[in-house]
């Protein structure tokens, strides 16, 4: 038996092993011999399976998320007496972040700790009528009476900490205003002696292991965009949490935010904003040289066995080096080089100009 009559033989077995039999379009062998491969110098490049397809790479900017970040404001007004932490440092809960003069915070941190020590004062009263109760010692009224008012210190207390938690009384008289959470200084007061009015921003915290990455995106994009996508930036791998419904009529694009971990860079950090979709079961990556258009419509030339065969494939996304396409069996090579040579093979052969 000749060898291409041999190779012929092989990729049928081969054909029918590894494509559907239902499939309308079928692998086309070329009928080469073994000089003519060699003459052509082809370069193979493996198919790769891959599970994701490009729609977009977007300029974008990293930011903290709204909702991991903790704005602590002044509640009574005052001077700013001193800075203890630069913008942009990871802080401790706790740490002291800088010191207010102001005489009514320091009195109102001052009536709280009076509720405090009263509220545990009252507690300890309510236990302690709780074991004369048992003891017969008192009537079960006022052990009620008794723990009443341990609930109603303690509710004034838990207000209180909304407008005291984070601080605390210094020895000198100022507040000193401290961290209620870890995380980075995103932004805090600044001006030594600036006055301060009830409500201005003290100092916001993020936590450090979220992210939000903003982005705009061509407007040709808008009904292709959608959440749940994949959103990549490096190594960090999140997913595209919004996209606007509005294209901005000067830059003629549209806003996109995807939500990251804290490897897709520090906040204010300009990045590349890889957006990708599910690919459709059996899509393979190959490099865009390997496909070139027929008469039908796409294909790419792949070793079976020993022969070389012109497969159709659907092109679902294609960019300056690689293309994204089905149709291709798993496990196979295609040829990334000598394609037009193998393209003039095709045909040449009978019946090509119906393929």
């Amino acid at each position: 038996m000749s060898p291409p009559r041999a190779a012929s033989l092989l990729f049928l077995a081969l054909a029918a092993l590894l494509l559907p039999a239902a499939r309308a379009t079928a692998p086309i062998p070329l009928a080469l011999e073994p000089a003519q491969v060699e003459a052509m110098a082809l370069l193979f490049a493996p198919a790769v399976d891959t599970a994701w397809i490009p729609v977009a790479r977007i300029p974008a900017e990293v930011e903290i998320a709204s909702d991991a970040q903790f704005a602590l404001v002044a509640p009574y007004p005052g001077t700013l007496a001193e800075i203890h932490a630069p913008e942009g440092r990871d802080v401790a809960a706790g740490a002291p972040l800088l010191s207010v003069a102001s005489p009514a915070w320091a009195a109102a941190l001052a009536d709280a700790a009076g509720r405090v020590a009263r509220r545990d004062a009252a507690l300890r009263q309510a236990a302690r009528g709780k074991a004369l109760l048992d003891a017969g010692v008192i009537a079960a009224r006022e052990v009620e009476a008794l723990r009443a008012e341990a609930t109603v210190l303690g509710a004034a207390a838990r207000a209180d900490h909304a407008v005291t938690g984070g601080a605390s009384l210094s020895a000198d008289g100022t507040v000193l205003v401290r961290a209620p959470r870890s995380g980075r200084l995103l932004q805090r007061a600044s001006g030594h002696g600036r006055a301060l009015q009830p409500g201005e921003l003290l100092a916001r915290i993020g936590e450090r292991d979220e992210r939000v990455v903003i982005g705009r995106a061509p407007a040709r994009l808008a009904g292709t965009l959608a959440p749940g996508m994949r959103a990549t930036v490096g190594g960090a791998v999140g997913e595209l949490d919004s996209v606007a419904g509005a294209i901005d009529p000067g830059s003629r694009t549209i806003t996109v935010s995807a939500r990251m971990p804290a490897g897709a860079g520090l906040p204010g950090a300009l990045v590349e904003l890889a957006i990708d979709r599910a690919a459709p079961v059996g899509t393979r990556r190959v490099p865009a040289s390997a496909v070139v258009g027929i008469a039908s419509g796409d294909a790419v030339f792949a070793r079976l066995g020993d022969a070389i065969a012109m497969i159709p494939v659907q092109v679902h996304y294609r960019d300056g080096s690689q293309a994204w396409v089905g149709g291709l069996p798993a496990g196979i090579d295609v040829v990334s080089r000598g394609v037009l040579a193998l393209k003039a093979v095709a045909e040449s052969l009978p019946d090509a100009g119906n393929r």
